[in-house]
């Protein structure tokens, strides 16, 4: 369990982060993006597709027309104006995340999130 302080300090560098206009940008992005009705039956259509197609690939059955279609749906997924801002936004946040966890290890004098990864049995 975490003493007092470190609890506190965790506390307000997670408020920091939670208030960060990259954080803000990123969550209503999200939001936007999964609450899509368009983007959500886009999102469906693709993953059956992309099932069905793997399935069909790996048994040597799949036709070029399943590829278009599977790489059509990935188009317009991938080109909606929602899922533009989402990736952006995202990948904004990911940067600030690596960010944080360049100032934390520097600061402990190790890799911080290599360190509180989950142990892997190769790594």
């Amino acid at each position: 369990m975490l003493n007092t302080q470190l609890q506190t300090d965790a506390e307000l560098f997670v408020n920091a982060l939670i208030n960060s206009h990259e954080m803000k940008a990123f969550v209503k992005a999200k939001a936007e993006f999964q609450g899509n009705p368009e983007l959500r039956e886009v999102r469906k259509q693709f993953g059956e597709k992309q099932t069905m197609a793997q399935s069909k690939q790996s048994h040597g059955t799949i036709t070029q027309e399943e590829i278009d279609d599977v790489r059509a749906l990935q188009k317009k997924l991938n080109s909606h104006p929602v899922t533009s801002t989402y990736t952006q936004t995202r990948q904004v946040m990911v940067n600030r995340l690596h960010e944080c966890n360049d100032v934390l290890s520097k600061i402990l004098r190790f890799d911080f999130a290599s360190a509180a990864a989950p142990p892997s049995c190769c790594g």
